[in-house]
């Protein structure tokens, strides 16, 4: 958790984008957050399409600090507005620890999240420590078939959050998780019921971006193949540079999850300049792409993402020594090509490993 001690000046803060489709429950699970909490000094903003405050009224009285942004959305119409209620926040002489920003129901977190990710002078201050989807249990399945941001939102999720479970059978429940962990394999899948939000377990849940949590120690369906070998029933058979790697459609809607794995380190610089020219060029159509790259040279964990058609690299923790270390690449999208990302990943191999 945060350190709590002193004053804004000087203290990287925490900051939790909480999204979910409309009427997941995102309200309930802020105020219970703040209720729970309490020796956690929020700070919240809260966003509606509209240009009345509804939302905003929900949220239980504390002594959190609220900004409300209305009439329109944060990760498109708004997003001016949101580095000015983060300038607020910098400037302002209240006290306060963490960060809360409520995203509208249609809101796509990628674009909410670009200038924690992007910015150097909003990441003095900020760190986006996590990204919360809040998923309605009765209802997600028909979302998916039916709009594009319930994938994006369920895509960017560090942590799946099932509500409402208490309407539907444990048979679905588990079905349910194998849906949303098929579009999403690095996420974190925790479960709760309506009146019933277990805070405690959210909020000690993973809050930093790594593929080395204990929910996805598991292949999560990667086939562990020697290279050399071709994906069975592959269109196009070709032979993969990776160590394990696999392409699984999601049965209820066109999304597409591609996921690499390389013992071998990487040429960061070298892989930086191509996925920035990919993006560039051909990022239509994939939602996300995830990476903890082993790089030679580097004595930390290379964190790399995308946003948008833009790239985020940053430093992550260190290796432990004794540690296997590998780059683990998860790609969300749509028509994603297997082998043309196995191709740009294994180009930037190191010829020596050191």
């Amino acid at each position: 958790m945060t350190d709590h001690a002193g004053t804004n000046s000087g203290r990287i803060k925490n900051v939790t984008i909480l999204t979910g489709f409309l009427g997941a429950g995102k309200t309930t699970v802020l105020n219970a957050i703040i209720q729970s909490e309490k020796h956690i000094r929020y700070a919240v903003i809260e966003n509606e399409i509209g240009l009345e405050s509804i939302d905003a009224q929900l949220v239980v009285s504390s002594k959190a600090e609220l900004i409300e942004l209305n009439d329109g959305c944060l990760c498109c119409s708004l997003n001016g507005e949101l580095i000015e209620a983060l300038n607020t926040f910098i400037t302002t002489k209240t006290d306060w620890d963490e960060l809360i920003i409520e995203a509208t129901g249609i809101a796509d977190p990628a674009n909410i999240a670009f200038p924690f990710l992007t910015e150097p002078s909003i990441q003095n201050f900020f760190n986006l420590s996590r990204v919360i989807c809040v998923i309605d249990a009765e209802l997600i399945e028909e979302q998916l078939k039916e709009t594009t941001e319930a994938i994006a939102q369920i895509s960017f999720a560090d942590l799946l959050l099932i509500n409402k479970t208490e309407l539907i059978t444990p048979g679905y429940l588990h079905i349910l998780k194998g849906i949303l962990s098929s579009i999403n394999p690095l996420a974190v899948i925790m479960t709760t019921q309506k009146d019933h939000i277990d805070v405690k377990s959210l909020c000690s849940a993973e809050r930093t971006v790594d593929f080395q949590r204990e929910n996805h120690k598991e292949t999560k369906g990667i086939l562990n193949l020697s290279p050399g070998t071709t994906l069975p029933n592959a269109t196009n058979r070709f032979a993969p540079l990776s160590i394990g790697q696999s392409h699984k459609q999601h049965q209820h809607s066109d999304i597409e999850t591609i996921t690499l794995r390389f013992d071998r380190p990487m040429q960061l610089q070298e892989l930086e300049h191509r996925m920035r020219v990919f993006l560039f060029l051909q990022s239509a159509g994939v939602y996300r792409i995830k990476a903890i790259i082993h790089a030679a040279g580097y004595p930390q964990r290379i964190i790399m993402q995308s946003v948008g058609s833009r790239l985020s690299v940053s430093e992550g923790a260190a290796w432990a020594t004794g540690e296997v270390r590998e780059s683990k690449v998860v790609i969300i999208g749509k028509q994603l090509q297997i082998k043309g990302f196995d191709k740009i990943f294994g180009s930037c191999l190191a010829k020596n490993t050191p």
